[in-house]
């Protein structure tokens, strides 16, 4: 076995992270079906029914839950691994087995836990701080998913020589044609009457709802739109609540919860725009969803938002405040040159992020790495 990735996080509910991690193993099956195999908990199988007919391992039954998943990732999959032949092994999430002796690789998404614990859980604060930066030192070759995540490892962890960016992907569902008919249905099935902005992700504090908030009370006496906030409740979210619930235009507000993939495709074609102003985001996936939608996007400088979308979106600085958002959400509402500019932009980028091409440059490390 040329290598076994570490598939032990996604389970039920899917953070962008553990989306990331599935589609990746998809593509990479696709590419590599008799050289790679893969661990996961026997949920993911249940999920992903595919998998089964790929190399698995998989983890003991007692390996549910948060606490279980990790003791699973430091205390069975190493020896798990050894046992199965591999000649490397790959963490996809952040972590690293640390009791793994041969060649690894580990794909970090961001150095929020070390960087800005304020915005993530405890939990994992307290988690990535104990094995996140063991991890990324151990590893033979570190994949970040931008140069802004890169640049932090190599200047927080001084791992300079062994980082690769590899780009994340748009998944395929996200690419197909989006027909009148199944916008209509959204718009019938949650009550959307008006033209709206969308805005897609957990709610929690790097996402910076409340400015987004602000920035549609400045555009509401001008435009004829809702809010549309789509995302599972996450944590230290009762702020963002708040805001929505006590705006002005609260009535004009929607949150819609966690949407599935239909749903949430007809809501990024049907919104004049989608609006991701977070306070940083180590790639920005969401953005180019909509993009391949067939939708305008509107993001903030944190992070690498700029880098990752490129020219195929509009920029609102962080420092212009909702006063700068606001402006961005009025143009693209008003003007529709504009729109159509930004939209047709927009689709040509997102088309440059692929699984397949993701898989491709992964398993060439590995076999770099092994060759």
């Amino acid at each position: 076995m040329l290598a076994l990735v570490d598939v032990l996080l996604p389970d039920g509910h899917r953070s962008g992270v553990e989306h990331s991690v599935v589609e990746f193993v998809r593509a990479l099956a696709r590419l590599a079906p008799e050289e790679v195999g893969y661990a996961c908990r026997e949920a993911l199988l249940a999920s992903e029914p595919w998998l089964a007919g790929e190399q698995v391992l998989v983890a003991p039954r007692w390996a549910t839950g948060r606490l279980g998943r990790i003791a699973a990732e430091q205390l069975w999959l190493a020896a798990a691994a050894d046992r199965a032949g591999a000649r490397l092994l790959h963490g996809p999430a952040y972590v690293l087995p640390l009791a793994w002796k041969g060649p690894s690789v580990v794909t970090v998404y961001d150095l929020i836990a070390l960087l800005h614990p304020e915005w993530t859980k405890p939990a994992n604060v307290l988690h990535y701080r104990l094995v996140l930066p063991r991890s990324i030192r151990k590893a033979d070759m570190v994949i970040a998913p931008s140069m802004v995540v890169a640049d932090e490892i190599a200047e927080n962890l001084q791992r300079t020589g062994r980082i690769r960016v590899v780009h994340l992907g748009v998944r395929e569902v996200f690419r197909e044609p989006v027909e009148a008919a199944e916008v209509e249905s959204f718009r019938a099935s949650f009550r959307v009457e008006r033209p709206y902005f969308a805005v897609v992700g957990n709610i929690e504090p790097k996402k910076n709802l409340r400015a987004v908030v602000r920035a549609f009370e400045l555009v509401a006496p001008k435009l004829d739109h809702e809010l549309v906030v789509v995302g599972r409740f996450g944590w230290r979210c009762e702020k963002d609540l708040q805001a929505m619930r006590e705006s002005e235009v609260a009535g004009r507000i929607r949150f819609l919860g966690p949407l599935s993939d239909a749903n949430l495709r007809a809501c990024y074609a049907g919104s004049t725009a989608l609006v991701q102003f977070s306070l940083y985001e180590g790639f920005g996936l969401t953005a180019l969803e909509a993009m391949a939608c067939g939708t305008a996007a509107i993001v903030s400088d944190g992070g690498a938002l700029p880098e990752i979308a490129g020219p195929g979106a509009v920029t609102a600085p962080l420092e212009g405040g909702p006063e700068a958002l606001a402006a961005a959400m009025t143009k693209l509402a008003e003007d529709a040159r504009h729109r159509a500019e930004v939209v047709a932009r927009g689709k040509q980028w997102s088309r440059r992020f692929t699984w397949a091409a993701h898989a491709e440059k992964v398993l060439q490390l590995y076999q770099m790495l092994v060759g």
